[in-house]
């Protein structure tokens, strides 16, 4: 529009555009109402929720209900127990539920992983404090260098490892709290591709026979490292289809069965699938339709999933920490002859 047309038009005209203009802006701010983005921008994964029943090999049984607010954090023990944290709270447990123990926190742990001493490591956000094996309060290490966001720990009789997604790699370190070394970062010498963690979620686990894994959720798969850091093998499975990881960043949680097979919790496409020992898909154990129960605990939606944590007990069922129960669901995995 040209300078003299403009003058010919009222300035009533451009004043009136104006409180339309901000009015629509303020309306819209007040109501958190946005256009709807076009068909090929929205994100629908309903196709692909779609589970067939014949696939489903697990069975459901009553859940674990803890007297335990903002359940966050899930771990086993061989021997049976179960240990969950939440709201400053940590809780030990049979596998029936019933409370053994339970342990005030000065803090809400992200994650938590359990020696084969008893020595329980509380991950927060930033730093691992320690709970000793008879309930007393232990030492609370430094909080990590870098932009620490730690998501994972996984203890065995030596060595402590950190998952931390904010700087996206592994920290070993021994029991006393010194670091050992790094593992999962890019190393073109060592064939280490290097994590990728787009978002919060870098979980790590040990198979049956004690070998260290750990999650590379950007490359949608798993990756086995010896202590040292040395990269043993991997393997990714990008794919919207019901064998492989979608999304930003999948799987979000991972535990192993003492033979071998690992059980996978996603995020964005809901589901708790089992794997076999060569990464053949062998069924889903919980699919997408399991957890549209309608929020009743602390649950963000845009977290993209309820499930907070994953583990697997001394009878190999599965158990998932479900954020919108509050609780802890059971799945036993049926056994074919």
């Amino acid at each position: 529009m040209s300078s003299e047309n403009q003058r010919q038009i009222p300035i009533w005209v451009w004043v009136a555009v104006a409180v339309v203009a901000i009015g629509a802006a303020a309306w819209l701010a007040s109501t958190g109402r946005r256009p709807d983005p076009p068909q090929a921008f929205r994100y629908d994964v309903s196709e692909f929720e779609k589970v067939d029943p014949a696939l489903v090999i697990a069975s459901e049984l009553d859940p674990i209900e803890l007297d335990v607010p903002g359940l966050r954090a899930l771990a086993t023990t061989p021997d049976g127990r179960i240990y969950a944290a939440g709201e400053d709270v940590l809780v030990v447990c049979e596998l029936d539920g019933a409370e053994i123990a339970r342990y005030s926190l000065a803090e809400t742990p992200e994650c938590l992983s359990v020696a084969p001493d008893g020595t329980i490591f509380l991950g927060m956000l930033t730093h691992v404090a320690i709970v000793e094996a008879d309930g007393t309060p232990g030492s609370v290490w430094p909080p990590l260098d870098g932009q620490p966001h730690i998501t994972a720990l996984a203890a065995d009789a030596e060595n402590l490892y950190i998952g931390d997604a904010g700087n996206r790699v592994v920290w070993r370190f021994d029991h006393d709290g010194n670091l050992l070394n790094r593992i999962g970062e890019r190393d073109d010498a060592r064939d280490v591709p290097g994590l990728l963690a787009p978002s919060p979620c870098l979980d790590i686990a040990f198979d049956d026979e004690g070998a260290f894994w750990t999650v590379n959720p950007g490359r949608h798969g798993l990756e086995k490292y010896r202590p040292n850091g040395d990269l043993v093998t991997a393997w990714y499975r990008p794919s919207m289809e019901l064998d492989g990881f979608s999304g930003c960043c999948n799987p979000r949680h991972v535990a192993f069965r003492s033979d071998g097979t690992l059980v996978t919790a996603e995020k964005g496409l809901i589901r708790v699938k089992l794997y076999s020992a060569d990464w053949r898909l062998m069924g889903v154990v919980a699919p997408p339709q399991a957890f549209r129960a309608a929020p009743t605990g602390p649950f963000s939606p845009e977290l993209e999933s309820p499930i907070f944590d994953l583990a697997v007990d001394a009878h190999d069922r599965v158990l998932v920490l479900d954020a919108n129960r509050n609780a802890i669901r059971v799945f036993a995995i049926e056994e074919n002859d």
